[in-house]
Order: structure tokens, then C-alpha cells, then sequence
């Protein structure tokens, strides 16, 4: 018998099923509640001491809490990576911000794409998705690095904005994955207090200084390549 059910369904069922669970169980739905309000506020000692209550378990609900900012607007992101260094330090705490903003905006790119422009809209403004588009036709492929460079650019409507484009999930992988790091440096050392401020001014300068030599190279390499497959001869 044929199976018509599809496989990538089932992260989005999967979700379903966490959010019924924080709907029904008192425990769950309260401490989700106090962190929403933690973070909202902008209290940062208090999501500080919250994430630290889980113990051995606060590395992953800093991670939770990355996706779960995404769905909820005014909550920033900058927030959970200054507490992450606070936390966790320079390299630990650069590292699981580094992965739970990759894995947040991968998921909200997933959802765009699953869900489509009905879902997206409730999150996402027409101007802004009509900003995007503009803003691909001119960069191409260099899109999604840039926008994640612009601090302007809010990050996780972002995401959706591109799952709903022409952009390749390889595209937007690595240029969220590189385009996001300077601001998580900034922000994560920010919050890692014992980080001596010279120190800091000097990785955080010369990771900008790499970006700004290897911007161009990069953009001159992929235009060389996309023009190299239009005039080569398909067989």
C-alpha cells in the first residue's frame, strides 16, 4: 500500500504536539508564562537566574527559548545572547547562541516554506516581504548575509520573508550562519562580564576586518559561477 503521508510533516506535528503540551500542563504552561514576561520586560537578570534554576538542563532551555522568541515579536534575541555569555562565557555561551539563532531561523524559514503566505502574514507585513524580494534582485545570492549584517533587519521576520522567496535552503544557511556571527560576538561578550574591553574590541575587530575582505572575494566568486552555468552548454 502506498504511503501518501509526508515525512516533512512531521516537525510541524511535532510542534503541534509541544505546544498541546504546554496548553494542558499547568507546570509547562506556567514557567513558559515567566519567561515570556522575563523577557518582554527586558529583565535580564531575572532570565539569568531563571535559565540558571534548570541546572544542568540550562544550556537547553536557552535553546527553547531561542525558538520560542521567534514566534512571539516583541521578544529580542539580543537578549537571550548577552545572557548567554553572562552565563555560560565567551566560547560556550558564543557557541549555543551561535547554534539555537542558526536552528531558530531554520526553523522559521521551514515553516514559511511549508506553511506558505497565509501563515507567514500573520507575522510578516506585505511591504515588508515586497522589501526582501527587492532586496534579493539586487544582491542575489548575497541576500541573506547582508540582511543578517544589517542591525536594522529584524531577524527572525527575516526568516520567514526568505522561506517565502527563491532563495535555496543552502543559501540561506550559510548566509544566516555567517552573516549573524559579529552581532552574536558583540552581544555574547557583552554579557561576559569578566571579558577583559580591550580583548573584546580586538576579536570583534578583526572579525569585521575578515568580513570586509572576504565580502567581496565571496560575491565575485558566486557571480563568476552563476555566469559560468548560464554559458555552458547543457548536453
Amino acid at each position: 500500500m502506498k504511503i501518501s503521508f509526508r515525512l516533512s510533516y512531521l516537525p510541524l506535528i511535532l510542534l503541534c504536539f509541544v505546544i498541546l503540551a504546554f496548553a494542558i500542563i499547568p507546570v509547562l504552561r506556567q514557567n513558559l508564562i515567566v519567561a515570556a514576561e522575563l523577557m518582554i520586560s527586558g529583565n535580564m537578570s531575572g532570565l539569568r537566574d531563571y535559565i540558571l534554576s534548570f541546572g544542568i538542563a540550562a544550556p537547553l532551555v536557552s535553546f527553547l527559548l531561542m525558538i520560542f522568541q521567534a514566534f512571539v515579536s516583541p521578544i529580542p534575541s539580543i537578549l537571550i545572547f548577552i545572557v548567554n555569555g553572562a552565563i555560560f562565557g565567551k566560547w560556550l555561551g558564543f557557541f549555543l547562541s551561535w547554534f539555537s539563532s542558526l536552528a531558530s531561523a531554520l526553523f522559521c524559514f521551514w515553516l514559511a516554506r511549508q506553511l506558505g503566505r497565509p501563515f507567514v502574514a500573520q507575522f510578516v507585513k506585505a511591504g515588508f516581504l515586497a522589501e526582501i524580494d527587492d532586496f534579493l534582485a539586487h544582491y542575489g545570492s548575497m541576500a541573506v548575509m547582508l540582511t543578517r549584517m544589517l542591525p536594522f533587519m529584524p531577524f527572525d521576520f527575516t526568516s520567514y520573508a526568505f522561506g517565502l522567496s527563491r532563495v535555496t535552503w543552502w543559501s540561506f544557511t550559510w548566509g544566516t550562519a555567517v552573516g549573524q556571527t559579529p552581532a552574536i560576538v558583540f552581544y555574547n561578550f557583552l554579557g561576559y562580564r569578566s571579558f577583559a574591553f580591550w580583548e573584546y574590541v580586538l576579536y570583534f575587530t578583526l572579525w569585521l576586518l575578515l568580513l570586509i575582505i572576504l565580502t567581496p572575494l565571496i560575491s565575485r566568486w558566486l557571480k563568476k559561477k552563476e555566469q559560468d552555468s548560464i554559458t555552458t552548454p547543457h548536453s
